[in-house]
């Protein structure tokens, strides 16, 4: 039986089109399309997006009887937009089924972190013991997958600092790791906020595959936020960037109660005075500090 195949279009453009690509490649793709900003900047280290950036994307055409139809569509919309601004010359890539489906799972694989805690995708399951915490991830949906040293790190404080009926607080929520591993570790009520609307649904997908959608709800949003209440958390992850630790401080005073715990992490060590003072100036004791690889996270006490 022959295999079938799909057809990889990728192409770069200016940043302005890449809207009007965009709606070409999920008109004539399959599911979508996927879309990659330029990289080679900080914004941890103040840098700014270049003057004129640029965006990779790339959609997928199955083998089915519209293929042909598709494939020319996408040749005319691309030859059109080319007329209105400089395109680089488009690619086209076969790709096997079997590679599509299975080769990108190869980067995805189980993950131990901390006493019991068990992270793993749902193609590839460990067994476990009686004491083991097992959270499920679809990888492909969202940020947060274990495998990012600030990841494993905040679990394994969040495994050792979370008291059984703690309510908890996920700042920066993403695909739901953190939150998924407090309510299994036995918080009484979670919460987290998600700037990225696509990460939201991502991370109510997991909620659901964990079994844990009794007892955690995730907002659209930062803070403050008017579902988050004052002084709500005895326990508060922000596993995000040293800007938005900085910044936030306030109100992740705000939203914490006295002598409750925050655990932060994502913070470059050239970043750490920056953060530590605006910890300090709103409230907050440093009582731990870890440091895996470049990155820096930080136990802290609300005074």
């Amino acid at each position: 039986m022959t295999e079938s195949f799909w057809i990889e279009f990728k192409v770069k453009v200016p940043f302005e089109y890449v809207e009007p690509v965009a709606e070409l490649f999920k008109k004539y793709g399959k599911d979508g399309l996927v879309i990659e900003h330029e990289g080679g900047w900080n914004p941890d280290e103040g840098e700014s997006p270049p003057e004129s950036p640029s965006a990779i994307l790339r959609t997928y055409i199955p083998q089915t009887p519209a293929f042909k139809t598709n494939q020319e569509m996408l040749h005319i919309g691309l030859q059109l937009i080319g007329k209105l601004t400089e395109l680089e010359q488009f690619e086209e890539r076969k790709i096997e089924e079997s590679e599509w489906e299975n080769a990108w799972k190869a980067h995805f694989t189980p993950l131990r972190i901390g006493k019991h805690i068990i992270v793993q995708p749902p193609w590839h399951k460990l067994e476990p013991d009686s004491k083991s915490i097992v959270i499920e991830i679809d990888p492909g949906l969202a940020f947060g997958t274990g495998h990012h040293p600030t990841t494993r790190r905040t679990l394994q404080c969040l495994e050792e600092f979370i008291k059984p009926a703690d309510n908890v607080l996920d700042v920066g929520s993403g695909s739901g790791i953190l939150s998924i591993g407090a309510a299994k570790l036995g918080a009484a009520k979670v919460l987290g906020v998600e700037i990225d609307s696509v990460a939201v649904k991502a991370g109510r997908e997991n909620l659901v595959s964990n079994a844990v959608s009794g007892k955690v709800r995730f907002y659209n949003g930062s803070l403050p936020n008017p579902n988050i209440p004052f002084e709500w958390s005895d326990l508060t992850l922000a596993n995000v960037n040293s800007v938005v630790l900085a910044k936030l401080a306030p109100e992740l005073n705000r939203s914490l109660k006295p002598n409750g715990t925050l655990i932060t992490s994502g913070i470059l060590m050239n970043r750490l005075k920056e953060v530590a003072d605006s910890f300090s100036n709103n409230g907050f004791q440093i009582i731990e500090q870890f440091q895996d690889d470049d990155w820096i996270s930080l136990v802290s006490k609300k005074s």
